[in-house]
């Protein structure tokens, strides 16, 4: 279930965050960033503190004689000795951040500490706790074309690892003292986009954020259905594209998007809410409405939705988008156990 209403009330989804973090320079925003909505939302925090290699430098926490535990012994007395070290100048580093940037450490904070790579740490830790958490948030990196084709993208293997919400921060500077207030929530108007409408409606409703609704008519989905249904006619629903005109699937995708508007207006007593319907491919029209309205910080997407035959043909918009999109990026799909 997407959420609890009682009456008229809308209980809060994002009641647990995970901040993914190797205490680098890289993370930073994603450690920022966790910190403020955890703020925001008065939600509790696990800070997972994760790395196949750390650097012993002698300091406060480490001294000459701790070496690099190996993560094939676990139990062993020196590898617990790291991690509680470990966790030390974890606390300590967080306390410098909130310092420096003049944030709130929350009051309920966990530290979790994990040898491992980014991926592999962030899994053991969310199947741990039951797949218990509302928002994973980690940091999106750029990579140029080759390293992306040999190595991937670590956050969107976070996401589609986890089947939890997952906040990509970008890495730059620019995004430092980021607070979302310009919220983009791209709708397929189906099932799929529910979730992602109301985790962008709680993020406008919490930061006091202007809310927009995007809808794109997908031309390639589209001219998928009119050419190749008699073909493939497994795992086909018939179209009623052929009968329908441009205007007439524009004005009925008026009135759903309307719908929604109206419904969140209500649930979440947004006052201004804007709405846009374009057309063209999905991936790009998303990206030029993010250009044109440079106001905006924040892209809430499904993480699902279309056919499994139109996905083998088509692909998945999401990789594309999180490749391309200059802005963070909220990609959202199940959530937690304890909310459902």
């Amino acid at each position: 279930m997407d959420k609890i209403s009682t009456g008229d009330c809308i209980m809060q989804m994002i009641k647990k965050i995970l901040c993914v973090t190797d205490l680098s320079q890289i993370s930073r925003n994603a450690e920022i960033a966790s910190l403020r909505l955890a703020h925001l939302f008065d939600s509790e925090l696990t800070i997972l503190s994760c790395g196949e290699y750390y650097s012993h430098i002698p300091n406060n926490y480490f001294d000459e004689n701790v070496i690099q535990p190996q993560p094939d012994f676990p139990h062993t007395e020196e590898y617990v000795k790291f991690l509680e070290q470990k966790k030390l100048e974890t606390i300590d580093h967080f306390k410098n951040i909130i310092k420096e940037f003049n944030l709130n450490l929350p009051e309920n904070i966990i530290y979790e500490i994990k040898l491992d790579n980014e991926v592999t740490a962030t899994m053991d830790t969310i199947e741990e706790k039951s797949y218990s958490y509302d928002l994973v948030i980690v940091v999106r990196q750029q990579y140029n074309f080759w390293e992306r084709i040999l190595f991937g993208s670590p956050a969107i293997e976070i996401c589609e690892e986890s089947h939890i919400s997952t906040l990509l921060i970008p890495d730059s500077d620019k995004w430092i003292n980021w607070i979302p207030n310009g919220i983009i929530v791209a709708t397929s108007l189906t099932e799929d986009s529910k979730l992602a409408e109301s985790y962008a409606s709680e993020f406008a409703s919490k930061s006091s954020g202007d809310l927009s609704i995007l809808h794109i008519i997908d031309t390639l989905n589209l001219h998928f259905d009119l050419n190749v249904s008699h073909i493939f006619p497994i795992d086909y629903v018939p179209s009623q594209v052929q009968k329908e005109t441009i205007d007439e699937i524009r004005n009925q995708r008026l009135q759903e998007i309307n719908k929604i508007q109206e419904k969140i207006k209500n649930e979440y007593n947004l006052k201004k809410i804007n709405t846009h319907i374009d057309i063209g491919r999905v991936g790009d029209e998303i990206l030029n409405y993010i250009k044109k309205r440079d106001h905006n910080n924040l892209l809430v997407i499904g993480a699902s939705g279309g056919s499994a035959l139109k996905r083998f043909f088509l692909g998945s918009k999401i990789s594309a988008i999180e490749e391309a999109c200059t802005i963070p990026l909220l990609i959202a799909q199940k959530i937690s156990s304890q909310n459902s």
